[in-house]
């Protein structure tokens, strides 16, 4: 595999972009020849790759550092997912993890280094195409090891990485760049973007996200405009924030209007061969702004931040040479970036990569127009391909947030000790307060455990539900584990409670609370694990 400072798209410039004319000057009018349009729609600038690269490898970090939180919680066999749990809830012969291959923390710990080790090398470019490689591999074998704490912006972070093993992300400001450097075996840095059917995938990725996200938003909840205060009324989702902008119901409707005709429009604009930097840099800002009010408004993890960094692969030329980035590029050791040469000569990807790329493209084209609501392919739904979806992790569909989100409500988790007390295991033994919290996604350690807890109140075909069971006695589990035989479980109970307005007064509003006992069990003291459960 040629080393990533070698690579270069596969296609030149065409002739107006190989005129020595300063790009800001030339006329948008100027005949372009094909070529020239697949490389203005599709060409990546090696800076935005190399940005992109930079950004990818701190996400990584953040994601493991959060993960580490939750080492012998959600990794071990002594947590909430055993392997045992996982294995007979959701295995399949494609569920493929390395950390299927033990159940210590010790041996967790190994692997989540391994992982943060890659994500380094990815941050700097060292060795970048196997850091990449590695990363990957390591990422989609975390999201194997425990399925049910997954979130669209798992999926998102996965697929970049992805097709990001097919680019040259170290070809500037990495350190692979700087020994090629001081080896003399690298060359000029131009401002030849990079094409390939490896720009084309990453380049689709977040628009086909937004526009499949739209047509299933296109339904008579969201043109109502109430799906941005159903979600800022919440509470797994709900923001400190979003709850005062709740006051502003019409802003919020116009709010949820807009974000509707962003995401039709948007997606199919940034692929306009006219104004195309114009246009892209314009729409570019729009996503990015939307991305911003998600990140204030509702606790979604990382997802806005991982769209952010796709987006940046869209933005031209004119932004990565302009001079508020000259310092930067100083920085991290790269001069000035020469016109492209029209004798320079490029380097495709082997043949191999790009057949396996042009698949993978074709799969999550098919896969995604495979899960409209209309099921247009039917029995020939890729969805199916089990070694394409699992495996690889190529599986995804974009309908978050296609309604408003059902069956708001807060956990309590009440425990009856051996000295007659009653505490809430989820809030760290406080005594049990049956309120309402002023924050209740602020119960919840991380984003992790808030996606579990959501989607075990359902009883549906996700079947999260199977996974109350295994939580609940990791929790008795745990607290016993800290505390004395004076005040160990011996009565449990996992209560889901949602607030509803009472339907003899609703012109007043009054709320009452509806409590759905999900787990009621009477433990022994002396043997833990032989418990009686009663379910209510």
């Amino acid at each position: 595999m040629p080393p990533c400072h070698g690579y270069s798209g596969p296609l030149a410039f065409d002739r107006a972009l190989k005129a020595n004319v300063p790009s800001s000057k030339r006329s948008t009018a100027e005949p372009v020849s094909k070529t020239g349009v697949w490389t203005q729609l599709f060409g990546i600038d090696v800076r935005a790759l190399a940005v992109f690269r930079m950004a990818m490898g701190l996400l990584l970090l953040v994601d493991l550092g959060i993960r580490s939180t939750d080492l012998g919680v959600m990794y071990t066999d002594g947590g909430m997912f055993s392997r045992a749990e996982i294995c007979y809830r959701v295995m399949t012969p494609w569920n493929w993890s390395f950390h299927f291959g033990g159940g210590s923390l010790g041996y967790q710990a190994i692997l989540f280094g391994i992982a943060a080790v890659l994500a380094v090398a990815l941050l700097v470019g060292f060795e970048t195409r196997l850091a990449t490689i590695g990363s990957w591999l390591m990422l989609l074998s975390l999201h194997h090891r425990v399925p049910p704490i997954l979130s669209g912006a798992d999926v998102l972070l996965r697929m970049l990485l992805f097709w990001g093993m097919f680019l040259p992300l170290g070809q500037v400001a990495s350190l692979d760049r700087w020994r090629a450097l001081k080896r003399g075996q690298a060359g000029e840095v131009t401002d030849r973007p990079v094409v390939s059917i490896a720009t084309v995938a990453m380049l689709l990725q977040m628009p086909l996200m937004y526009f499949l996200s739209a047509i299933f938003k296109t339904n008579p909840v969201w043109m109502s405009g109430e799906v941005l205060a159903g979600a800022l009324s919440h509470d797994f989702y709900v923001s400190r924030l979003g709850t005062y902008l709740l006051q502003f119901p019409g802003p919020l409707r116009l709010l949820t209007w807009a974000t509707l005709v962003l995401e039709w429009v948007g997606p199919v604009l940034l692929f306009s061969p006219w104004r195309t930097g114009r246009l892209r840099t314009f729409f570019v800002g729009c996503f990015a702004a939307l991305h911003v009010g998600i990140i204030v408004c509702l606790e979604v993890d990382l997802f806005s931040f991982v769209a952010l960094t796709g987006l940046t692969l869209f933005l031209p030329s004119e932004i990565w040479r302009a001079k508020r980035f000259a310092g930067l590029w100083r920085v991290l050791g790269e001069g000035p970036v020469a016109s492209p040469s029209p004798t320079s000569v490029s380097g495709a990807l082997p043949v191999w990569s790009q057949w396996g790329v042009g698949m993978a493209l074709v799969y999550v084209l098919l896969t995604n127009v495979a899960g409209l609501p209309s099921r247009p392919l039917g029995r020939l739904a890729p969805d199916q391909w089990r070694f394409f979806a699992t495996a690889l992790g190529l599986g995804q569909k974009w309908n978050m947030f296609e309604v408003v989100p059902s069956k708001p409500g807060w956990y309590v988790a009440r425990a009856r000790l051996t000295d007659g007390s009653e505490v809430d295991l989820l809030r760290g033994g406080v005594p049990v307060d049956w309120a309402r919290p002023a924050f209740p996604a602020g119960i919840y350690p991380n984003y992790r455990w808030r996606k579990v807890f959501r989607e075990m109140a359902y009883e549906d075909e996700l079947g999260y539900h199977a996974f109350r069971e295994p939580i609940a006695r990791y929790l008795c589990r745990d607290w016993n584990r800290r505390h004395g035989s004076d005040r160990q479980v011996v009565e449990f109970d996992l209560v889901y409670n949602m607030s509803r307005v009472a339907r003899h007064d609703v012109q007043q509003g009054a709320q009452i609370t509806i409590r759905d006992r999900l787990i009621r069990w009477e433990i022994s003291r002396l043997e833990e694990d032989r418990t009686t459960r009663t379910r209510l």
